[in-house]
């Protein structure tokens, strides 16, 4: 089998959100599993943030715990900006939350013992951030999974209460360049082959910020259509013969 593929069953969601499932003796006791879960893809958030789907009540079962099932619960973690207000007077300029961007940058940087530079601009849409360093294989984890992640971090830290909240980014060497370029060649021959073989196909499990360009690469191919499915860190893209009419 191509290792481009790898097949998968599950459900549609939100492409902007972390989440996770996880199972206990009790609702609660699933709940802090699944914050548990949670903060080994985001290690800073505020619980407040996360929403809970009840997927099983759980039971005690019969006569010596017979039928005795555990409770689940989904838990989504949305981002900084899911329901950010409109923008007002006296929120700071993006000079400073580009400053707010290097500090907190650096100061990870150091924690994490890698040596590196940090360069940080406004952009239309927010601030961004360019790591260099000789290297950087650490800071960017698996997939792009350490570096999402800490782009996430940078979010909060930058947005911090403010009303209208920008978009954060964070790259090294070039990392997410190089990696969009891969996922739309991925795109492209995947769409290919669900048209040729009129068959859906599903790739290997990504991270949000991945599977959104492999989204948005399709949108508006005339033969194939997309759709996430499973639940992280196994969600994954499938793309299907587009539906007639």
């Amino acid at each position: 089998m191509d290792e481009d593929y790898l097949p998968d069953e599950a459900v549609e969601d939100d492409e902007t959100d972390f989440a996770t499932v996880a199972a206990g003796s009790t609702i609660e006791e699933a709940r802090r599993t699944a914050i548990a879960q949670l903060r080994k893809v985001v290690p800073a958030f505020d619980e407040s943030d996360v929403e809970f789907i009840t997927l099983e009540e759980g039971s005690r079962g019969g006569f010596f715990g017979r039928g005795k099932s555990q409770a689940q619960v989904e838990a989504h973690l949305r981002p900084p900006s899911a329901s950010a207000p409109a923008a007002v007077e006296g929120d700071d300029d993006g000079e400073e939350a580009a400053e707010r961007l290097r500090g907190f940058l650096e100061h990870t940087l150091e924690l994490m013992g890698i040596d590196a530079g940090v360069e940080t601009a406004e952009t239309p849409d927010g601030v961004r951030a360019d790591i260099s360093g000789d290297d950087l294989g650490l800071l960017i984890g698996r997939h792009g999974s350490t570096i999402d992640a800490l782009q996430y971090v940078a979010a909060i830290v930058v947005n911090g209460d403010r009303r209208q909240r920008r978009q954060v980014v964070v790259d090294a060497e070039g990392y997410r360049v190089r990696r969009e370029s891969i996922l739309r060649a991925l795109a492209e021959r995947t769409a290919t082959r669900v048209a040729r073989d009129n068959a859906a196909v599903t790739l290997k499990p990504m991270s949000a910020a991945e599977r959104k360009v492999i989204h948005l690469y399709l949108k508006d191919h005339p033969r194939v259509e997309t759709v996430s499915e499973g639940n992280e860190p196994f969600r994954a893209v499938v793309v299907s013969p587009r539906r007639r009419g």
